[in-house]
């Protein structure tokens, strides 16, 4: 049996999670904006092949066991009204990972960075995520000194994403694997 776990992807309605999740998972892009209501599920075998190397696991039987049996995630697109979110609080339980989306082009949808990142601290403790900026192919709303200012206050790690011209979209979901991966105990 593989390794699995959940990971979700949060953040403002609009800022592309579905756009970023379909590429990824699926390698498409659809121009046509549809509103996740509650979440979407998809699955993704990792390919270890490519970050298996990259892995700091403590065992090195660990990294075996893991290059042996395989990497499933499971990713859960949450719906972004937060009015609803109450509703969708559930998907936050047992996730091991996350990534918490805001969109370049949408300054609201980064300012409420915090709200995303303490709902997922509140429900789902402390697990391995990271802050993708999605949208970079359209004109900027968000100033790259705020984003520098908020990752230095986080340490965290943060993509500039496309997913309309699959800039980035597979580094940021690898980096994500990556500490996900070497969060296991």
């Amino acid at each position: 049996m593989s390794y699995r776990g959940k990971v979700i992807l949060c953040g403002d309605p609009g800022v592309g999670k579905t756009s970023l999740l379909s590429r990824y998972v699926d390698k498409k892009f659809s121009d046509e904006y549809h509103q996740t209501i509650g979440a979407n599920f998809l699955i993704k075998e990792i390919d270890l092949g490519k970050i298996i190397d990259k892995l700091e696991l403590k065992s090195e039987e660990l990294k075996a066991d893991v290059k042996d049996k395989g990497f499933k995630l499971y990713f859960w697109d949450i719906g972004g009204q937060s009015d609803k979110l109450f509703a969708n609080e559930y998907y936050f339980i047992q996730a091991v990972g996350a990534m918490v989306i805001f969109s370049l082009n949408k300054y609201s949808s980064f300012q409420n960075l915090d709200f995303w990142i303490s709902k997922l601290e509140e429900l789902s403790g402390e697990v391995p995520y990271i802050i993708v900026g999605n949208k970079s192919d359209l004109e900027r709303e968000v100033d790259p000194e705020f984003i520098n200012e908020k990752l230095s206050k986080l340490g965290i790690d943060y993509f500039e994403t496309s997913a309309k011209l699959n800039q980035n979209v597979n580094e940021a979901f690898e980096r994500l694997s990556i500490q996900i991966l070497n969060n296991l105990k």
